[in-house]
């Protein structure tokens, strides 16, 4: 078996760094810093490193969404969602909240975000959860909690500015059952004889050497072949593989 080999990465893909990630820690670093005065020390903020991940606006319908661009070609997004809207309040209004929020507490906790975002040094328009484009890019997230453990995360996303790379496509190398079926050529056959068929008969297959056996597994077929045997045991030569 050949062993795989693996493309390495060149001067040019080394050299070429994406300043998004850096960004999204300054911003998370900023609303951990000033969180503990909009919060009223009412919780403590943990951020976490910025991961690829991918999204969708139909993901976040009921989110509270706002963006910020400086012109730099980096766009900014901060993500409230649902389940986050209902863990913020708690936290903000020290008391429990319903399972649906109303108006008024999913403006708190719009309002306690902004106030959040003001320490960002940056220019934040809310806007429609469903204007967010759905793409790969990088999410830092900010997870608020408090003394009793209630979290809720305030997501900052990033389409990346690097172009993706096609995923590398794995392999397993190890033996996996695989139930094989051969389909060997027509051969007609009296309605009448098939009748009288016993346990003993014998049926004679198609002899032509040109024959052309037909490998399928379950119902997609892989492979032709010829039907012959090597070493004493039956077996088929594969000659090329299915067009179907």
């Amino acid at each position: 078996m050949k062993r795989p080999i693996w493309k390495r990465p060149t001067m040019n893909s080394q050299s070429k760094t994406d300043p998004t990630p850096a960004l999204l820690v300054q911003i998370a670093a900023a609303i951990k810093a000033d969180a503990p005065k909009v919060l009223r020390g009412r919780a403590s903020v943990v951020t976490r490193s910025p991961v690829l991940r991918s999204w969708a606006p139909d993901d976040l319908a009921s989110a509270h969404v706002w963006h910020s661009d400086r012109g730099d070609g980096i766009d900014i997004w901060c993500v409230l969602e649902a389940a986050d809207i209902r863990s913020l309040l708690p936290v903000v209004l020290q008391g429990p909240a319903g399972d649906e929020p109303t108006p008024l507490e999913r403006n708190i906790a719009r309002d306690t975000v902004e106030r959040l975002l003001v320490a960002t040094g940056r220019v934040w328009e809310q806007r429609a959860a469903s204007q967010l484009p759905p793409a790969v890019g990088w999410c830092c997230q900010s997870i608020l909690s408090d003394a009793l453990g209630t979290e809720a995360a305030l997501s900052l996303l990033s389409p990346s500015s690097e172009p993706q790379e096609e995923s590398s496509t794995r392999v397993d190398l190890r033996n996996i059952p695989v139930q094989l079926e051969a389909l060997t050529p027509t051969i007609e056959l009296r309605v009448d004889a098939i009748a009288r068929w016993r346990a003993g008969d014998v049926v004679t297959l198609a002899t032509c050497q040109e024959a052309t056996v037909s490998m399928r597994i379950g119902t997609i077929p892989v492979a032709n072949a010829s039907l012959g045997s090597t070493h004493g045991r039956r077996a088929v030569l594969i000659t090329g593989r299915s067009d179907g």
